[in-house]
């Protein structure tokens, strides 16, 4: 199997295991906050999902063309996506009550913790290399 398509399956696998905390979270947010917390909560999932998922495909692009820059992209990605998100939920906050901002921010932490952690184990099982040092093989 290719690295690209180990990459592939845990980006496709951590979509997986998202797809089931969106279900919770709209869920969630149908039953305890009505119509708004879906609502809030379909927010919440779609902007984690986006803003996940290209931070994961972008860093396994950094990584094949610059493997140095692995861990710089990491932390750069990190703080972004965080950013984002928070700019997300103040958006929300000041157009929505409690009963949308709420579910959007459960959905935020739930989804955020299944992709992570989906992501690390997918990775780990894979062994794809966090770095590849050229002429290593020899």
């Amino acid at each position: 199997m290719t690295t690209a398509t180990s990459k592939s399956k845990v980006l496709r696998g951590s979509a997986a295991v998202s797809a089931v905390a969106v279900l919770a979270a709209l869920t969630v947010g149908f039953v305890v906050a009505g119509a708004s917390g879906l609502t809030g909560a379909a927010i919440g999932s779609i902007a984690t999902l986006v803003v996940l998922a290209t931070g994961s495909w972008g860093l396994f692009w950094v990584a094949a063309k610059s493997p140095a820059l692995s861990l710089p992209a990491a932390v750069g990605v990190f703080t972004v996506s965080g950013m984002i998100l928070f700019v997300v939920l103040l958006v929300v906050s000041q157009t929505g009550g409690d009963a949308v901002v709420r579910p959007a921010a459960f959905s935020v932490m739930a989804l955020t913790v299944a992709w992570t952690t989906t992501f690390t184990v997918l990775v780990r099982r894979e062994r794809i290399p966090l770095f590849d040092l050229p002429g290593a093989d020899s």
